[in-house]
This record gives structure tokens, sequence and C-alpha cells, in this order.
């Protein structure tokens, strides 16, 4: 990156797209954030590249270019792409700025060696631990953290954690009691050491994804708050999230966001939905 000499921001950084009108930018990863904020500077931009590991030759949709995985700068200020699955290398010399869509790390300011509650959260695992059902302290429960999970559904999710915080707070009897300190303890070993439910690496241990339903269900039934109509809320969640998952996946590179504003309604009685706004020519009715 020394021989660069445009414009270098992580994407936490990132804010609108207007200080890259007329710019040709390079985005360095092609999960949501990188794919979201590729179409979004491909609104205003001369030209974007979205490098993406899983990517093995370039393509162009419109004025984003989806480019293998991102090599390595040259002293010319040139940015190199290849992938090992292809013996095809490009090159762009012509990048103003890079954005890198990276990820992110769990941090937090307000809890410190003083803090005592032995809390790990190592830059670049994506990891914090020990956490029993990803909720609380394995070893204080007193000390809990709403919203740790990802690629969820945050609010409901969010809520249904919350709704469980409250009830082992208040020590309610209703729900299901958490374990002894050793299961906890133990617990969150496995959950830390195996990366997750996804079982793939450390950096995923609180990527949910297809697995945040029955996350919910284990929540609601610890909380006491489980029932028919609870299941019917879960599973309404999960049949929107689909259907818009269906929307973004279907998007170009350089499209614009249109997903976005398709507007559902809920019915949860039928754990299905209505579309009352769309422009992707969805059906209304599921």
């Amino acid at each position: 990156l020394d021989t660069f000499d445009g414009e270098i921001i992580h994407a936490i950084e990132y804010d609108n797209a207007e200080p890259y009108a007329g710019k040709t930018v390079l985005c360095v990863g092609a999960k949501p954030s990188g794919l979201d904020i590729s179409r979004e500077i491909g609104l205003v931009a001369k030209h974007v590249y979205l490098s993406d590991s899983a990517c093995d030759e370039m393509q162009t949709f419109g004025n984003v270019s989806l480019m293998p995985r991102m090599q390595s700068i040259d002293e010319n200020g040139g940015v190199h792409f290849s992938s090992p699955r292809s013996a095809e290398e490009h090159v762009a010399d012509d990048v103003d700025a890079i954005v890198f869509c990276s990820g992110y790390d769990y941090d937090f300011p307000f809890i410190n060696d003083a803090s005592n509650l032995e809390l790990q959260f190592t830059p670049g695992q994506r990891r914090v631990q020990p956490l029993y059902e990803q909720t609380w302290h394995a070893r204080y429960p007193s000390v809990s953290f709403i919203g740790i999970p990802h690629s969820i559904v945050p609010f409901p999710l969010c809520e249904i954690q919350a709704a469980a915080v409250v009830s082992k707070t208040r020590q309610q009897t209703l729900g299901i009691p958490l374990p002894s300190l050793s299961d906890r303890l133990a617990a969150a070993s496995e959950d830390a050491a195996s990366g997750g439910p996804n079982g793939a690496r450390v950096q995923d241990t609180h990527n949910l994804a297809s697995h945040q339903w029955d996350f919910c269900r284990k929540l609601a039934k610890i909380s006491g708050d489980y029932d028919d109509e609870m299941e019917k809320f879960i599973a309404t969640n999960k049949a929107i999230y689909e259907q818009s998952g269906k929307e973004r996946k279907s998007m170009i590179p350089g499209g614009k966001d249109v997903y976005r504003e398709t507007r559902f309604s809920r019915d949860d009685e039928n754990q299905s939905y209505q579309i009352l706004h769309s422009e992707m020519g969805t059906k209304s009715t599921v």
C-alpha cells in the first residue's frame, strides 16, 4: 500500500458516494458491505472495481467490474488481480481510491483489564468469548451482550435476546434456567472453538445466517416466551428474510439497490406476507 498515492479507507469510514463522483474506486471484499458500497458508488463514479476472492475472471456490469482477488500494488500504483484457479492476471492502473470492505472486529473500549471480566475479543478473530448462547458472559451471567450475532435480521433477534436476558436478570421462573457455571463455560469454549453453528472459521463464530431461526427459538424457550404466536412471528421473519435475500442476490454489481424499496405487510397468522410495493417485479402475495 505504500506505493499507492490515492485515498485508502475502511468501509466503517464510508458515509456516502458523493466524494467519489467521477473517480475510479476499488472496493476490496464482495460480502454485503462491498456489494452495497460498490453499487452505491457505481451510480456516481467513473468506474468501480470490486475485488472478490471467489471470482476467477473479470466481469463487467455497467461501470462496475467484478475482479479476482487483489494481490498487490506495484511501484507505479497499479493494482494487480488474479485467481489461483486462473492463469490470467488483470492490472488496474487508474484507481483513485480504495475502500477495504473486509469485515469488522468487535471492540468494547469500556471493558479493559481493570474490569476483571476475563473477556476476550482479539482483533482479527471477530470473536467474543467466553459467551454462553452468544449472549451471556459464561462466568458472569449478570453481564450480557445484545447484538453480537451477525448475518441476521437484527431487530427481531435482538428483541428476543433482550427478553431472555431480562427473564434471567429478574430470575423469573418461566422458561429454561441457565445451566451451571461449569456447563456454561464448557458450552462457551466449544462454541468458540468450533467456529459457531456453521462449523467454519473462528471468524465465523457469530455468523448465524440460516441458524438464526433456531437460535431465536432457543432463546425464546429460555425466556419462557416460546409458544404458537412466537413460532408464527419467527417463521414470518424467515419468510420475509428469504424473499429479501433472493431479491438482493439477483442484483448485479452495477445496479441500483432497488430491492431496498420492497415493502412488506406481515401476516403472522399464516406465516407469510404481502408485498405492498416492489421495483423487482415480484409477486404481491406469498
